[in-house]
């Protein structure tokens, strides 16, 4: 199998997966975009080699492996962002959970 069929079926089969997590609300359309774009650019980059090959020119790469070596290292940085930004909010909802739930207690405990 080429390169190029392989990563035509990865992609396509990424995309599928992701649609079908967004159908079963296992996944909301905003934390999946990510996956979404990434598996387009991945699709238009199969079917268009010699568009990869000029943009990794002009990025300054010799071979356009390593510039899809580099968009990957790239996607996973961003990938990591945004993971930690969402741990960050979740941190945040929690703490303001339990302290929405120490105030109900301490009028509770005031009135009792």
């Amino acid at each position: 199998m080429q390169a190029r069929t392989f990563a035509i079926l990865i992609a396509v089969a990424i995309m599928i997966s992701v649609i079908e997590l967004i159908r079963r609300e296992k996944m909301t359309f905003k934390y999946s975009c990510l996956w979404l774009v990434a598996s387009a650019v991945v699709l238009f980059f199969a079917f268009s080699p010699h568009v990869l090959r000029q943009v990794s020119e002009v990025a300054g790469f010799v071979l356009p492996s390593n510039f899809v070596f580099f968009l990957l290292l790239t996607f996973f940085v961003f990938l990591s962002l945004f993971l930690t930004i969402y741990i960050n909010e979740q941190n945040n909802r929690t703490d303001s959970l339990a302290q929405s739930i120490a105030m109900l207690e301490y009028k509770i405990h005031k009135k009792s």
